[in-house]
Order: structure tokens, then sequence, then C-alpha cells
């Protein structure tokens, strides 16, 4: 992902005296009459502004107490209550929460329009105030209190009339929306601003708010969408009067296009890509010539625009502060994506001593310190780099203290801690002068300072992070137990740090593959190294699997842009659903796999194999190949060695407990991309699927009701799309065999909604009839790790996962009604690392109880009979749903045109298996 830093912009020119980051939206003060306010307390609120709006928040702050203790003086109730609202919102920046909740109060109690004709200029600034008591409350983790303190200031501002200050509000009102998990209405409301940004003049205030409504798109992941906010910015921007206006919003816009492109290329880049999950934070990706040419071009177009508009912004007048944000943020991807002399030329052009002493320019001197000592590790630099990265970062650390701000401060003795660190693990003795420094412990020492201020001033999002440097600190010295207590501490705050404001964060960008996952899979790494000979060997088995439960809930939460918890929060120990059930998590870590089992009644079992995860990558890999290219042989060869690792362990147990009739996997990494019924057992001469166990696939044991759920007389909504489909999109789509819908009709009662009846409404409406129990799609869909390109196709349109969730959770349909959704036809994206992720996020936002789908298309009369004999096998009952479709994928198997594994082996069956 990208390092970015949003440039914020206020949708109106007349909002509270700051810019409110709600994350992305502001405010600023209104117009009084001058008989209300002396001068000199005009004079101390502009300086206020001033330093607050250049990110000097004590600064801010001390003159705001100046201003406040004249207006008491002059007993002007309005004044004090605009002041002690500003105060609070100064407050928030520095994380002084209880400074921050006395100042609101006190100047909503000044305010609240009692009388009983308010004046207009009274109700304003009372909004204004309500909105930055949501940005408190937001920022506290309450966005319920957030929400409805947004909606009482949306009603005062509709009251008045005002479009400015209601489409800022409505913008907050979307991110709290989205924090909560009421997504369609979040989604709503991003509509409705558009459409009411379209409906006003051109102008400044239009140009600011598709500025600021991109970058909330691109929070949330809407990156078409955000791109189009950001272009109708620019070319509003270029017909602006104003040519100071013209040039701000443009500079701005430009860095977040570029951002923007910046970011769809690394998406890009990183589904077909694969990472080192033991890097450290100040560990640069090393990335060979070959690697770079294995990139997508998709991704290389991204990168190429993203450079284009930093090249366009460093070519126009612009503020010394966009200018060297824009030239960090280009320096850093010329890095990324190995162009190292360009990198070279562009840092000396760097002036960041043009940037005024502000957290901006903390955090900007934090960033090209990282970025230079990414460069100095791909060039091999001399030691003199190593002395200019330290000094770089001892200047942010300084500038921190002089400007009081604790959460500046925290970041950057923190980052100094890990750039020590980096030295210390990469053995780089010789890059500092004092050859007698113990560069471990003097991490240790900057990350405990890092770590006190973060928790001082509550701010989660950086404090798992030195609690994450300190367990690897700690673990570097192989004191493991201390370092799994730190460990788990990260997990701790990044389970209070909501997924919104990790991917929106503009403070501390954020990476989900660089942050989240590595923190997960190193703690269940030192847990499993400590379980064979530690007493507490079945806590630390429990705790394995509890974390990798919970990595796979957060990966499915970064995919999907939402709290998934929101929507099913269903926690319980899986384990005691099916007393018939063994359940299987292989663990991928760097250098080896790990396999942990759980027996129906049994204590937790796990093996170890000594294998590098690459080779298991690739062995996962050539077992996909062969099966698309319909090798048996070589299927036989690969799929045997998964075998071993997977089932060889537990052979002797099955065969002593003839009970057991489901394994469940619970699968990780690049295993999640092959059906495990085509593992093979070389000493049977079997496939799994063809010994006597049904098999289940369950991505988070959370987010599904895994209690036996049998079917009784289902009926079901059945419906696909067989004509050829052009241009959706922009994408074609050919004919498909629908016949399977007309055949499982003749088994269960069915209402079929085929070609052109097969439309999102109509779908809708017989939903909301809550007749079934079982809905069937045979259509083109498609599974991706991008979140745009998983869907279903419908009649000339696609139903994304978002859709897909609209029409089966709104308040007329129970999608817990729906006990099994069965995806025909469909594929993952070939070459994705993390297609399932596409497959496992759309049941997921269906709320089904089990998702059975296909891994690849297979559009013939074998799919046809398949599901035939599925329903057959359902209709007989007394059987579940994962032994059902075992016994339609061997009866295909044992006829001799569908033996090869590419016809019978794409059935999966994700989530409840009863």
């Amino acid at each position: 992902m990208v390092k970015i830093r949003y440039r914020l912009l206020a949708v109106s020119l007349i909002l509270l005296i700051f810019l409110v980051k709600i994350p992305y939206v502001f405010a600023q003060t209104p117009t009084f009459q001058s008989n209300l306010v002396t001068t000199e307390v005009q004079q101390l609120l502009r300086q206020g502004q001033q330093a607050y709006n250049s990110n000097s928040y004590s600064l801010a702050i001390k003159l705001l107490q100046q201003a406040l203790q004249l207006a008491t003086t002059a007993k002007s109730d309005r004044t004090q209550a605009l002041i002690h609202s500003n105060l609070s919102l100064a407050y928030q920046q520095l994380g002084d929460w209880d400074a921050a909740q006395q100042q609101i109060s006190a100047g909503l109690q000044l305010l609240h329009p009692s009388q009983s004709k308010p004046t207009p200029t009274l109700l304003k600034i009372y909004a204004q105030s309500l909105d930055i008591q949501s940005r408190l409350w937001y920022m506290q983790g309450k966005p319920e209190a957030a929400l409805k303190s947004l909606q009482a200031a949306a009603q005062i501002y509709l009251r008045l009339g005002d479009e400015a200050l209601s489409i800022g509000n409505a913008i907050n009102q979307a991110q709290s929306q989205q924090a909560l998990g009421l997504y369609q209405q979040a989604y709503n409301t991003l509509e409705q601003i558009q459409q009411r940004l379209m409906a006003i003049p051109d102008s400044v205030i239009k140009a600011e708010g598709y500025l600021s409504l991109g970058n909330v798109l691109l929070a949330i992941g809407e990156l078409k969408q955000s791109q189009i906010s950001f272009e109708n910015s620019l070319a509003l921007a270029q017909n602006l009067p104003s040519s100071s206006a013209k040039s701000e919003v443009k500079s701005a816009a430009l860095v977040s296009l570029a951002n923007m492109f910046w970011a769809q290329g690394n998406l890009e880049r990183d589904r077909y890509t694969n990472r080192n999950y033991n890097n450290l934070p100040w560990q640069c990706q090393q990335r060979a010539p070959s690697d770079f040419e294995a990139v997508p071009n998709s991704a290389l177009r991204s990168y190429q625009n993203a450079a284009l508009q930093y090249q366009q912004l460093l070519a126009i007048p612009s503020s010394p502060s966009i200018r060297v944000q824009a030239q960090t943020n280009y320096f850093n991807l010329l890095v990324e994506t190995g162009q190292l002399s360009a990198a070279q030329a562009l840092w000396h052009e760097i002036k960041l001593s043009d940037l005024p002493n502000n957290r901006q320019a903390v955090y900007a001197k934090i960033n090209a310190a990282k970025n230079l000592a990414c460069l100095s590790q791909k060039t091999a630099a001399d030691s003199s780099v190593s002395h200019e990265i330290d000094n770089l970062l001892e200047s942010a650390i300084q500038d921190a203290k002089q400007l009081q701000d604790s959460r500046a401060l925290s970041y950057a003795l923190g980052n100094r801690g890990g750039f020590y660190e980096y030295l210390a693990v990469a053995a780089l003795h010789k890059s500092i002068s004092k050859a007698d420094t113990d560069y471990l412990l003097t991490s240790q020492n900057l990350t405990q300072q890092a770590l006190l201020l973060a928790q001082a001033i509550t701010a989660p999002d950086i404090a798992y992070q030195w609690e994450w440097q300190m367990g690897r600190i700690l673990a570097a010295q192989t004191k493991d137990e201390r370092a799994i207590a730190f460990y788990q501490m990260a997990v701790e705050s990044l389970k209070s740090v909501r997924s919104d404001l990790l991917s929106i964060n503009s403070d501390v960008q954020f990476s989900y593959r660089d942050n989240v996952e590595s923190v997960y899979r190193e703690l269940v790494d030192l847990l499993l190294k400590n379980s064979p000979n530690s007493a507490a060997s079945q806590e630390y088995l429990q705790q394995a699997i509890t974390n990798i439960d919970a990595l796979q809930l957060a990966e499915l939460q970064n995919f999907l842009r939402c709290n998934l918890v929101q929507i099913l929060p269903i926690n319980r120990e899986v384990t005691t659903i099916d007393p018939n059930a063994v359940f299987i998590y292989p663990i991928i870590l760097e250098n080896r796999l790990e396999v942990i089992f759980k027996f129906p009644g049994q204590h937790l079992e796990h093996h170890l194999y000594t294998i590098p995860r690459n080779t298991v990558q690739d062995t996962v890999m050539q077992l996909r190949n062969a099966i698309y290219t319909r090798n048996p042989s070589k299927i036989r060869a690969k799929s045997q060695i998964i075998y071993r690792w997977l089932i060889k362990p537990i052979e002797a147990y099955l065969q002593e407990h003839s009970n057991i009739k489901t394994l469940v996997f619970v699968l990780d990494g690049e295993l999640r991309n092959i059906p495990m019924a085509v593992l093979y057992d070389e000493s049977k001469d079997q496939y799994l699927i063809q010994k006597n166990y049904a098999l289940a696939l369950l991505p988070n044991s959370q987010l599904f009701d895994l209690r036996s759920s049998q079917l009784e007389k289902p009926k079901i909504l059945a419906g696909g799309i067989g004509e050829q489909q052009e241009n959706v999109e922009t994408r074609n789509f050919s004919s498909l065999n629908i016949d399977e819908l007309q055949q499982i009709a003749k088994i269960l009662p069915s209402k079929l909604l085929i070609n052109s009846q097969f439309t999102p409404a109509n779908i809708h409406k017989q939903l909301q009839s809550k007749a079934f129990s079982i809905v069937h799609f045979v259509t083109h869909g498609n599974f991706s790790s991008d979140p745009e390109n998983t869907y279903l196709l419908a009649y000339q349109q696609l139903i994304k996962a978002k859709q897909l969730n609209n029409l089966l959770r709104d308040d007329t349909v129970n999608s817990r009604d729906i006990k099994l959704l069965v995806l025909s036809a469909c594929k993952t994206a070939e070459g994705d690392n993390r297609a399932i992720l596409g497959l496992a996020g759309l049941a997921v936002r269906a709320g089904a109880n089990s998702t059975l789908s296909t891994l690849w298309q297979i559009n013939d009369n074998s799919t046809t009979q398949l599901m035939v004999q599925f329903y057959t096998e359902l209709k007989k009952g007394g059987v579940t749903k994962a032994e059902a479709l075992h016994r339609a994928q061997k009866a295909l198997l044992l006829q001799p045109e569908y033996q090869n594994p590419y016809y019978w082996a794409p059935y999966i069956l994700v989530g409840n298996w009863q």
C-alpha cells in the first residue's frame, strides 16, 4: 500500500475556525458582527487559526486561551463558546481527550439554543460545535454518538439552508455510518453528496467539496469513484477566479490523485507477488529486476500516472508544504519502483528546511528518513547516509518536543527506535560512529518512550506499532515470554482500532499487508515455537488458532472495508458445534509449515515441517497449474505432497475413529486457492474426495452461524444468464449452459429467473417473500482480491459484493433464512494470490449460512450432473450439505469422461457444513 498523506480542504469557507479531520472534513469560523468580538480577540483568533492550520496545535491552544480570557472578561458568551469548541478541536489533535471533552462541554453549555427564537448566528455556531463534538466521539471509538451528534447538526443546517455546511456534515456522517457497519446508508449518503455537488454552482466550495469527497472515497477503497471526484475538483480549480484558491485546490487535488494512482498500482502489484513477512518496518523489500518485469501492466500504468501527477505538481507554483509533500511521495515512489538514479537526483532537490515547524514537518522528516534508508539499502550506500538518516530522526524528535506534540513525538521516537532495530538486526555496526553503542538496547529505550507517550494519549493506532516493535526487540534477545506479552498487547490495540481508521489514518500511514498481517503471523510464530516444550503448550496452541482466526477476520475486513463483526457478532468455540468433525489449521510461516489439529473432545495437536514459505507457495502454484492444464500425473505428484503435510499425520486417528464424518479446513495463505478434494494419498491411490469424509472450508469462525441447520422442505430461488452479454461495464460474457436450472426445478420446488428476468430488482422482490432457504445462481462470476473485480453477472449489469449485501441483508430480507447460496459457473482470478478473498467476502456479505461455489468455471454437462446429484442427496434428508456435495463429487468422479480432477474438484463449500 501507499504511504499517503492527504491534504484536506474545507467544503465551505465559513465553518468553525479550523480544519476538522473526521477524518477528512473541516470547519472554519462564521463571520461575527464587529461589536461582538474585540479587535484584540479577533487578532488572537486569526493567529490561532493560522497556528492550527499549520499543525502547530500547542501554539494554537496558547493563543486561544488568551482569547478566551479576554472574551470571558467581556462576558461574550457566544465568543467564549466558539473558542471553547475550537480549543476542543486543538486538544483532540494532541490526543488530550479529557481536555477536549471539557472544552466542548463548556462550549455547548453556553450555546444551547434554549431561547424560543435563536438567531441564525447562534444556531450556526451550535451546529458547528456539534460537528466538533462528533469528531471527538468518533476519534474515541464511539461512532454511534458521533452519528447522533452529526444528525442533530444536519437538522440545523437544513433549517438554515446552508448547503455548504450541510455537505461537509454529510461527508462526516458517511464516515460514521461506515464505522458502524451501516454500509448501504454510507454508500447512499456518498451518492447523495455527489448529486448535491453537481447541483450547486461552480465555485471554490464545489471544488473543495469534490476533493474532500474524493479523499473519503479513496479511504474506503472506492478508487475509481475517488479518481472521478479528484478530476472534477481539478477541472473546477482551473476556472476559479482567485489565483490563490486555484493554486491551493489544484495542488491538493494533484497530490491526492497521485496518491490514488500509487495506491492502485500497489494493489495491482500485490495481487500477483509474494512478500517476506519477516522484514522489519525499516527493512526495505528487496526486489530483483525480474520482480519488476513480473509487475502487471495495469500496475505499471498506475505508477506512471502517479508519477505524471507528481511531475505536474512540481512544475507549478505551490506552497512549500505541498511541494515537499509531493517531492517526498514521488521520491518514495521512485525508490519502490526501482528507479534509483532518479530517486537519488530528486533527493538532493528536497528542502525539508522550507517547512515551518509543525506536525507535518515532523512527519515529513520521518518519511524522508525512511525513504532514504530504503534507497541506501538498495544502493549499498556508505555510513554517511546512516548518519544523515539518524540526524533527520533526531531533528524530528526535537521539533516534536518544541511543539509539545505528544502524538508526533511518539511517532518520531518510535521510528528512531525502528531504525536502530534495523541496524542491530542487520548488524550494520559501522554505520554509526559510536562503535560501543548497543543498538538493540538503544532501540528498546526509544521504543519504550514512544509507547508510554502513545498510551498516555490513548492512541492505539500508534501504540500497537511500538508494542509490536517491543515484541520484536525482545524476541531478538530470546526473551520469548515477554515478547509474546507485547505481541498480545499489539493485537489487543489493533482490535480497538476501527478498520476504517486504520485504512484512512493520514498521520501514521497504514498498510494492511505490511502491518497487521505481520503482527499476527509473528505472534503465531512465537507461540508455536514455544509450545512443544512448554507447560502452557495447549494454551499457546489455542492462542495460535485464535490469532489466525483474528488475522482472517482482519483480512476480510480489509478486503471489504467494513467492520464485519457488526454483520453477525457470533463468537463461539467452533469445535463444540460438531462432534463428528476434525478441524485442520495449516499455518504458513516464513521458514516452516505448522499444522494444528483439533479432534472432538481431545487436546490440540500440531505437526511441524521445516519448509520455507516459498516452497509451499511454489507447490500450490504448480498444483493449480497442473489442474488447469488437466495433467493427472502432475496433479498427483504435487497434491500428494500437500496430502502428506495436512492429512498424513492424522491417518491413524481417522482409522480408529469411524465417527468422523467431516474434515473442516481453516486454510491459510495460498492453500486457500486449491480444493482440498484433490489431495492425493499415494499409498491408497486415492484422492481425498474418494475417502469417507465430507469436506468444508471455514474462512472465519465468527462470521458464520455454525449451529446445525438441516434443510427442511427446501425451496429454491434459482436464476441465471444463458445469453451472451456484451459491454457490461466494459466486459463481454459468453453464453452459458444453464440447463441445470430446469433440472433442479424438477427435484425441489423452485422459482426461476432466467436471462432478462435475472435482475437485482427481481431477485430482491422474490427474496422479500422469505419463502426460500436456497438461492442458486448460474451465471458468470469472478472472485478476486480486488473488490471491484469481484462480481456476479445479472442481466446487463454486474452485482458487486456490496450490492449482493444490499439484496440479501436489508430490512425486508432476512439473509439468515437463506441456508445455502450456490454460485455455479464462477471462477477465481487467475494469478491472484488472494483471489479466494473474493469468494469468502462474497459469502460473508451474502449472510447465508453456507456458500457452494466453484474455484474455476466448468460450464458443461458435468456441472449439471453434479448439481442434480447434489440436490437429489439433499432431498433424501438426513445428510449435511457437505455430505451431499461429497456424494455428488464421488458420483461424478466414477464416470470415465469426468475422472480428471478438473471436472469434479472445483466445488467447495464455505461456511456451515451441517
